[in-house]
């Protein structure tokens, strides 16, 4: 294990430039679901077809495997107003910064006092995914070994797929990143590897450990994962849960139970509540004092981009979270999930698609991404929570998508819902919860059809 600093207090992010960072079906086999496990992590170097009979890579807490032992992110319509604080960055994964102690004001509702909460996210952060490590929880950022000051601790965590349906990589593709010459577009954003998530079948890593897709993602289908007909592995659902499961004010109104987004809803009856190919996982975490909401980057990928938008094949990658301030679906464009429908503006205006070089060595080249963006979430301090993801094809078992998922950290100051507050991530305004952008990457951020603009405090 390595050291590096925990990238403290707010996030400005860049779809495909250096981050600023922030505290903290078609034949295939039929499966009931995910009630086969077995305690394999990454593929053993073959891409021999599974069989119908072979299980379900499933790691829990009673798991013991270096590699796979293993046992998702909010918005609210209650923000804490941080008082004090200042903003750390990180031009790069690896580079070290200096965090600084960060107060937040939290409201005392039984005494209906006002005081301050010193951010207790930890600081510097252990990086335990170098070497051989394909834990994939360890890829994120979370789970290592070691003192709570220099960890995020988790909890009963649970990762249910077929080994040919991700990998901890150190990188995706061959495109240059402009921003860091001789360095990858899509490199870790923390430590030495990141979690590549697909609804098709991933390719062997090379022997540098970088993952480059030689045939074409519109080609790929059947990871061999559970289909999971008008359900979603719990906690998640696809029902409205705002206005106390009545729907109708996204965000406000939680039921506890359902999604407070109303996000996932229109998008499951597009896809007409046919998920297959799910891959799964979640864990425990306690917020530590003073924190108001978790970060994580991610980059969204589809091959269903641009024949299939508005079309029931409608792949979906959904982050989840069962907050007190707030249950549901938290990683969402505009109030929608991550789908190649919801996405399809995001990734024409501020990603990549058709000929553009960035799509080199994915798979994906003449189809579509995000590029790099943060999604931000709202917690309440001292809580456990649950943080689920999935991702899964929807309508059918064919053309994959591909979502990479990294450094899942603590924000000592918290977001709000667009919908909540319209000017959020303007000057004197909180965080947007879910996606956002730095300005310098998109000028139009905050525009119709375009991510709101983080701002840097």
């Amino acid at each position: 294990m390595r050291l590096t600093l925990s990238l403290a207090r707010f996030v400005a992010v860049s779809f495909a430039a250096t981050m600023t960072g922030a505290c903290g079906d078609d034949g295939k086999p039929e499966t009931s679901g995910f009630g086969q496990t077995s305690t394999s992590s990454e593929s053993d170097g073959s891409t021999t077809t599974p069989t119908t009979g072979e299980p379900t890579t499933t790691m829990s807490a009673s798991t013991t495997s270096t590699s796979t032992s293993t046992t998702t992110t909010p918005t609210t319509t209650e923000s804490v107003t941080p008082t004090d604080g200042t903003a750390t960055t990180s031009s790069s994964s690896g580079e070290t910064t200096t965090d600084e102690t960060t107060s937040t004001a939290t409201t005392d509702e039984t005494m209906g006092t006002t005081g301050t909460e010193e951010c207790g996210a930890p600081g510097i952060l252990l990086v335990c995914d170098d070497g051989d490590d394909t834990d994939p929880f360890h890829a994120i950022g979370v789970g290592c070994a070691g003192a709570p000051e220099n960890t995020i601790p988790i909890a009963d965590q649970v990762f249910m797929s077929q080994p040919i349906a991700w990998r901890a990589a150190r990188g995706f593709g061959s495109a240059e990143d402009p921003n860091a010459p001789g360095e990858l577009l899509f490199r870790p954003r923390e430590g030495e590897k990141f979690l590549v998530l697909s609804t098709g079948r991933v390719a062997n890593l090379q022997p540098d450990g970088v993952l480059l897709e030689t045939q074409s993602q519109y080609d790929n289908d059947n990871n061999f994962n559970p289909d999971m007909p008008n359900e979603l592995p719990a906690p998640m659902s696809p029902l409205v849960g705002s206005n106390g499961g009545q729907g109708g004010t996204p965000f406000e109104g939680c039921d506890g139970q359902h999604d407070c987004s109303d996000s996932i809803a229109p998008n499951w009856a597009l896809g007409q509540g046919d998920p297959n190919d799910v891959l799964f996982g979640s864990f425990a975490v306690q917020v530590p004092p003073g924190v108001d909401g978790f970060l994580f980057d991610a980059v969204f990928f589809s091959s269903e981009y641009p024949e299939f938008v508005d079309d029931p094949f409608n792949d979906m990658f959904i982050g989840w979270s069962t907050s007190e301030a707030y249950t549901g679906n938290v990683t969402f464009f505009d109030g929608q999930p991550f789908t190649v429908t919801s996405l399809a503006e995001a990734m024409a205006n501020a990603g990549y698609v058709a000929d553009a070089p960035e799509l080199a060595g994915t798979g994906f080249e003449g189809h579509g991404t995000t590029g790099w963006v943060t999604i931000q979430a709202q917690v309440v301090p001292g809580e456990t929570f649950t943080f689920a993801f999935a991702t899964m094809d929807m309508g059918d078992s064919s053309k994959a998508t591909v979502t990479v998922v990294d450094h899942w950290r603590w924000d000592c100051k918290g977001c709000v819902p667009l919908e909540v507050d319209p000017l959020c991530g303007t000057e004197g305004h909180p965080k947007c919860c879910g996606l956002c952008v730095d300005v310098l990457d998109d000028p139009l951020c905050g525009t119709e059809g375009h991510p709101a603009c983080c701002t840097a405090g």
